[in-house]
């Protein structure tokens, strides 16, 4: 006879990714408190490592969250996908 084992707790993928939204939001508060001191050339390339970074993890958090109902990952990520798009514009549009 079979056992089912039932799990106690998140499995170590989601703990992967509330650790990169926890990286994410830290990398977020520190290009805030840097932009004004950025040369062109950071903030430009500050700038599409953060939108890169922030669509990857995007794509990962909507695959998990599709697949097993967690979809209280998604609010974080998507607000810092949005406030990284407003630090860009910000950047790009008026500290130049």
């Amino acid at each position: 006879m079979a056992i089912n084992h039932q799990r106690k707790g998140p499995d170590g993928l989601q703990k992967v990714f509330l650790y990169l939204i926890l990286l994410d939001w830290t990398i977020l508060f520190y290009i805030t408190t840097g932009i004004n001191n950025m040369t062109f050339r950071h903030g430009v390339l500050s700038s599409m490592m953060l939108t890169v970074f922030n669509l990857i993890l995007m794509n990962l958090c909507f695959r998990r969250a599709r697949r097993s109902g967690d979809s209280y990952m998604l609010y974080p990520v998507i607000g810092g996908a949005l406030y990284s798009f407003m630090l860009m514009i910000y950047f790009f549009f008026f500290m130049l």
